[in-house]
């Protein structure tokens, strides 16, 4: 089959969906099926290069094609102006290129079928069922399937829109990971993510508090922040892939004070480095058990989660524990698998 995954804005952000785009059309294409990339925009990154780069930047094996509706880079354009493009431009070009199916992350107007929408959560892409749920209940019933990336999404969903929604996980390519017993890791603490939301700040606050006690470091991954500068924090912005696994399986723990989260790309792929994470209460229950593969803070106050990472530090044992758990935890996401799940969804809509 040939199957279009859609990014409904930048191809060339570096977040959680545009990983899951890039897994997943691996996924398809290890099955044997065509899949193609499409996107509203792109930035950053020459446009000859964009096929090659998005694969260095997701440690694909081959590069996969990839099509944007606008031939400049970061072009700006409201919600509206890109729901028309996708309308005419997006609708076009799917039924030029012959697709069988297209995957949508969030929700657009295209006149296309069969399509699935696929909710990663209540950010902005669902702005329209947040704020005009009967607009936006409207869109979902033209799609043939709504897949949610988890149950707290699939909740969420409900109370803004009355479509059926099933849960299929986030894929994730594990033969990337090298997990490091603890003997052969530095003392480092990692965070991922610098939107508000991220709440980079707590980590930052978290690891002044423990340094008093340990000579640990910070590494933040994402854009620096001027107002969180200093000795504690070390930055890497705009790195690869390869780079940042390397970064997690050196490290002896991920900190996510995150206000929100639908599932958590970063969560895994500390886990899949047999990395101890300690998170907010925010990271759904069903990615983070408390004490089994994580722990979890039911507050955002830095000294809660200082003592979250002093345990691990301390508690050698436990560290081990949970560092296994992780490994066994998310082989349930290996992209293969997820991506056969999409493929046996697409298979029931043409039964229908």
């Amino acid at each position: 089959m040939r199957i279009a995954l859609i990014r409904r804005s930048y191809i060339t952000y570096l977040d959680g969906v545009n990983r899951f785009v890039a897994l997943l059309a691996e996924g398809f294409s290890k099955l044997g099926h065509e899949p193609l990339i499409l996107s509203w925009c792109y930035g950053g990154v020459d446009k000859e290069r964009l096929e090659e780069w998005f694969k260095e930047m997701h440690g694909l094996d081959n590069a996969i094609p990839i099509y944007t509706l606008r031939s400049k880079p970061f072009e700006q354009g409201s919600w509206m102006r890109m729901a028309w493009d996708w309308w005419t431009r997006g609708s076009k070009l799917l039924r030029k290129e012959c697709m069988d199916a297209a995957i949508v992350n969030g929700i657009i107007p295209l006149r296309f079928k069969p399509k699935i929408a696929v909710i990663h959560d209540l950010g902005p892409a669902l702005t329209l069922i947040k704020f005009h749920a009967k607009v936006g209940s409207s869109l979902l019933k033209g799609y043939d399937k709504c897949v949610a990336v988890s149950d707290k999404t699939k909740r969420e969903l409900l109370l803004f829109s009355r479509a059926s929604c099933e849960v299929i996980p986030i894929p994730m390519k594990l033969g990337l990971f090298k997990p490091a017993e603890l003997g052969k890791r530095e003392d480092l603490i990692v965070h991922i993510g610098t939107r508000p939301v991220k709440n980079p700040q707590i980590s930052v606050e978290a690891v002044r508090i423990l340094k008093r006690r340990y000579n640990v470091r910070l590494v933040v991954v994402g854009t620096p922040a001027k107002h969180l500068k200093g000795e504690e924090v070390e930055w890497r912005h705009g790195i690869s892939e390869k780079e940042k696994l390397e970064l997690l399986s050196r490290a002896k723990a991920l900190i996510l004070p995150s206000s929100y989260e639908g599932f958590s790309y970063a969560c895994l792929e500390a886990m899949a480095s047999g990395t101890p994470v300690v998170v907010s209460s925010a990271v759904p229950e069903e990615v983070v058990i408390d004490g089994f593969n994580g722990l979890r803070v039911n507050s955002y106050d830095p000294k809660d989660y200082a003592n979250a990472l002093e345990r691990l530090l301390r508690d050698e044992e436990l560290w081990s524990k949970i560092s296994k758990n992780c490994l066994e935890f998310v082989k349930q996401f290996n992209h293969i698998e997820v991506a056969n799940r999409y493929v046996s969804l697409i298979r029931e809509v043409y039964e229908r």
